[in-house]
């Protein structure tokens, strides 16, 4: 059995990076800087939540099948409904080795393991309980 949960390492710093970004276009001066400095508080706080929310997501990998619990559901995927699956990562997530494993479904539905550490060694683990 494997358990996991989304790494946020790369979601801190993609979201610094688009604030950053952000705030190059504002006109900042003496008369706006407390402005922008309720900006940034405000930005970063919404990052956090939002970090802390994917952070709350659990993923099991077991002989029953893949389990995915958020703060409000929990799916049990059983692999015999596993149609395919693939690994995504970017060019920032393979910096910091995470990706993110789409699973397709016989039905036609997708469901994603977001943001994994090591998402080789998850798929791997997938591998060994699918029926051959």
């Amino acid at each position: 059995m494997l358990v996991t949960r989304p790494e946020l390492k790369k979601t801190i710093i993609k979201g610094s990076i688009l604030i950053g970004v952000f705030s190059i276009f504002l006109n900042i001066n003496p008369k706006t800087l407390f402005n922008f400095l309720i900006f940034l508080l405000i930005a970063f706080l919404m990052l956090i939540m939002y970090a802390l929310w994917k952070k709350a997501y659990l993923y099991e990998i077991s002989e029953d099948g893949i389990i995915i619990k958020s703060p409000y559901s929990k799916k049990l995927i059983k692999y015999n409904v596993i149609d395919d699956y693939f690994i995504s990562s970017g060019l920032l997530a393979r910096k910091f080795n995470v990706g993110s494993i789409y699973i397709i479904l016989k039905s036609g539905k997708v469901e994603i393991i977001r943001d994994v550490k090591f998402p080789e060694n998850v798929e791997a683990e997938i591998r060994k309980y699918l029926p051959t």
